[in-house]
């Protein structure tokens, strides 16, 4: 396995090496097709949402599939200093916007909250009446932190832990909490 991770590893990078050229002599895009499979389709998704119009459920899905797309992207290429830090900050957005949602729709449909309350709230609240541990309750305050407060000059570098970006990572594991949690309360 590990002789193959290398053979594409340094066939990726040769094609990665001859592309800047290429764009820049040609304008038209080079329509590579997107792997197939990568993307799970708007039906595989909203079934892991019961608890939310269907409406609601496909918004979230197709979000999820620009998860997706950011998910290869981030376990293909290294991009580092601050424009990797920016990379990985916009590929984590999303995951952190489908938790926002997944709670905010949540709360709102329950009665749990009010329409309209900001996401620090909305934490704290589905936390005192029960949905969220108090454990996920300060993941979710991190990383509403980090999604608020990305700024240009802040970071050098990416934070990586096993060769994946940190940050990324931990939203996706919290998001499956979440997806738990809601579950979990909702009895569906």
């Amino acid at each position: 396995m590990e002789e193959h991770k290398k053979q594409f590893e340094e066939s990726a990078q040769k094609v990665a090496e001859l592309l800047p050229e290429y764009i820049k002599k040609n304008k038209a895009s080079l329509g590579v097709k997107f792997p197939r499979g990568v993307i799970r389709s708007i039906n595989e998704l909203k079934p892991r949402w019961p608890y939310l119009s269907d409406k609601r459920a496909r918004t979230v899905a197709c979000t999820i599939q620009l998860c997706d797309k950011n998910r290869f992207h981030l376990n293909t290429w290294s991009v580092g200093l601050t424009c990797g830090t920016m990379w990985v900050w916009h590929c984590t957005v999303p995951v952190i916007a489908v938790i926002e949602t997944l709670l905010y729709e949540y709360g709102v449909q329950t009665n749990l909250v009010a329409p309209g309350v900001q996401l620090k709230k909305l934490i704290d609240t589905l936390q005192s009446k029960g949905v969220l541990t108090p454990a996920l309750r300060t993941e979710l305050h991190e990383l509403r932190e980090f999604r608020n407060g990305i700024h240009l000059y802040l970071q050098e570098k990416v934070e990586m832990h096993d060769g994946k970006p940190k940050k990324y990572n931990e939203a996706v594991r919290v998001l499956r909490k979440v997806e738990k949690a809601l579950l979990k309360h909702s009895g569906c």
